[in-house]
């Protein structure tokens, strides 16, 4: 069985932008971003808002290129020696004739100029939002790299702010330990200055009573008793013990007792809140337009610019 054969080539022809006919492509105009003919260049172009003012160049000055797309020779993948015709949508495959009879007879058959233009409409609109997918993520990868930027800046600062605060601290704790060494030095030279004052008394009174106690023991080993007699009565007199009075009890030293170190007494970390990485879109006016109608549903750009 023949498989129908497309209407046309089978080719992809670049058209002219405002008539759409199949006049050769010879002038672009930059300021619209149109392909035109050198009859709408000529007839319709010249009509357009400013056109005057307009840059219009030739084709070979756009290395725009005319080479068409051959679907006639695009070889059938099941049957050796087969062309494929048509395009079956309903298995998404290219098809030859004999594929057509065998198989596709009734499935949803296009042209393959058709089924190519279906196909590059797809992958534009992918393209589109691949584009924007990769827009999106190189914003969002532009406001995570400045996260990370004002992050190190604070981890940096707040560092730095422990550093310093450690320091103050270390130079307040050495001088209040500097403190307390001299505050026990001056308890210590007290204590010692009570106890050594009775010392001092108690060495005094033995060293004296050393001396008597010998001078007793003279008057006890001498052997006439009228020296004796004469003796002991001097002895009376001073052998009479009066001992120095000292201190009952005595202030100690005082005693150290290890303090310890808290968050309340350093410091501590507290959340900062989240970071945020939305992004902040502005809008920004770039023009202001004014009309007479009570409402307005739609408005897209005409081939001048202008809107309608």
């Amino acid at each position: 069985m023949a498989c129908p054969q497309p209407h046309g080539s089978g080719q992809v022809p670049v058209k002219c932008g405002l008539c759409e006919t199949d006049r050769s492509i010879q002038w672009k105009c930059m300021d619209c971003s149109i392909l035109m003919c050198s009859h709408c260049k000529d007839k319709v172009h010249s009509k357009f808002k400013n056109a005057l003012d307009h840059k219009i160049i030739k084709r070979e000055e756009i290395g725009l290129h005319t080479e068409e797309l051959d679907f006639t020779n695009i070889k059938c993948n099941e049957h050796a020696g087969q062309f494929s015709c048509l395009y079956c949508k309903t298995c998404d495959i290219l098809v030859c004739p004999t594929c057509f009879a065998k198989v596709h007879k009734t499935h949803d058959l296009i042209e393959i100029r058709d089924a190519y233009n279906l196909k590059v409409n797809m992958l534009k609109k992918r393209q589109n939002q691949m584009q924007k997918s990769h827009s999106n993520m190189s914003e969002k990868k532009d406001e995570l790299n400045k996260l990370v930027a004002a992050e190190n800046v604070k981890y940096h600062k707040e560092n730095q702010n422990i550093l310093s605060h450690k320091k103050t601290v270390k130079e307040q704790v050495e001088q209040y330990f500097k403190e307390l060494e001299n505050k026990l030095e001056k308890n210590h030279e007290t204590v010692l200055l009570s106890v050594k004052s009775d010392l001092n008394a108690i060495s005094l009174f033995t060293n004296q009573k050393e001396d008597k106690i010998n001078e007793v023991q003279d008057c006890i080993d001498i052997s006439n008793a009228s020296e004796f007699f004469k003796e002991v009565k001097k002895m009376e007199k001073f052998t009479e013990t009066q001992e120095p009075r000292t201190r009952p009890s005595y202030s100690s030293s005082q005693k150290f007792i290890p303090g310890n170190f808290t968050q309340l007494n350093i410091g501590s970390l507290q959340d900062d809140g989240n970071l945020s990485a939305e992004i902040n879109i502005s809008l920004v006016i770039n023009n202001e337009y004014q009309t007479t109608l009570d409402a307005i549903f739609c408005v897209s750009p005409c081939l001048d610019q202008s809107f309608g």
